[in-house]
């Protein structure tokens, strides 16, 4: 339960959940859902809604379709969303969909990834590479000629 409290990604408040299926419990079926639910135990099934935060003891096997989706658990299936972030303890096998997505350092994805937009995947703070090699990067695959460093030998 580690993101309730801190900034940036996943951010959310623990009161503002309106469902949650422990982690006891396993569901076979789709699920339909308004508001915001917490998955901590197993759901075998599709799954609609608007904001899904999946435990990191949580699994889903089918497909996903929300607004919001922050993953701390295991996911294989087809990841269709608005805004996806994968935390480091997440794991998701099979294709994501999304116009806005956050990976944490140690977070596993497996498959296809593609964006619905222009806004381009973004550095999540604490991963490998900085920001300015992040943006030098992104410069460089849409064509432009990323800004010299300055006082840096070699680049």
């Amino acid at each position: 339960m580690g993101f309730f409290n801190r900034q940036g990604i996943g951010e959310t408040k623990a009161e503002t959940i309106t469902s949650v299926i422990g982690a006891d419990m396993q569901l076979v079926g789709d699920i339909a859902f308004k508001g915001k639910l917490r998955l901590d135990g197993k759901a075998d099934g599709n799954i609609r809604g608007e904001y899904l935060i999946l435990g990191e003891t949580g699994t889903i096997t089918g497909d996903i379709v929300v607004n919001t989706f922050v993953c701390s658990g295991r996911v294989e299936g087809t990841v269709n969303v608005q805004k996806l972030y994968v935390v480091k303890s997440g794991f998701i096998e099979g294709k994501v969909e999304t116009m806005d997505l956050a990976v944490e350092s140690g977070a596993v994805l497996n498959g296809e990834i593609k964006s619905r937009s222009q806004q381009e995947l973004r550095l999540v703070p604490g991963s490998a590479s900085s920001e300015e090699d992040w943006e030098a990067r992104l410069k460089e695959s849409a064509g432009q000629t990323p800004a010299k460093k300055k006082g840096v030998a070699g680049k």
